[in-house]
């Protein structure tokens, strides 16, 4: 009798194993059908993946392995214009604290403080909650001192 439970436990044993190994090759015929394979993949695709897992820094122990720096072109724009785009947010009405475009006390208050350099070395580095260039990174030392000189005149100091 023990021969006999062991051949019909063996013969259902395999029967559960062949069913099962039947099943996973359904599923993965059936996943390789919907998913379909990687060589589908567009150029473009690719392209971006890779645009996506590139490091983000790097350490260069050589000044030459250093990128290029890009070129930026430049803002040929007017004092009055870098005062209008970038400036007058605040200046224009003293936002926190800023001294008012034209408001020949609190510019000239400030010029015998600080001094004209403290001032330009300010508006070009940023001062308490002032950011630096004007929020603009494009605009050279020159275009901010330029228009720190132009904000001086406005105010008649």
């Amino acid at each position: 009798m023990s021969a006999a439970n062991d051949q019909q436990f063996m013969g259902t044993a395999l029967g559960v194993l062949g069913a099962l190994v039947a099943i996973t090759v359904l599923i993965i015929i059936a996943a390789n059908l919907v998913g379909g394979d990687d060589d589908a993949l567009q150029e473009a695709e690719i392209r971006q993946i890779e645009a996506r897992v590139q490091p983000v820094a790097m350490v260069a122990t050589d000044a030459s392995q250093l990128p290029k720096p890009e070129e930026k072109p430049a803002l040929d724009l007017s004092a009055a214009e870098i005062n209008e785009q970038f400036c007058a947010a605040c200046h224009a009405n003293g936002t926190l604290g800023a001294p008012v475009f034209g408001n020949a006390d609190a510019w000239t208050s400030r010029l015998e403080e600080k001094g004209r350099d403290t001032l330009v070395s300010h508006a070009i580095n940023g001062f308490n909650q002032m950011p630096a260039r004007g929020g603009n990174p494009d605009l050279s030392d020159e275009d901010i001192e330029k228009t720190v000189d132009y904000m001086l005149e406005e105010a008649g100091v």
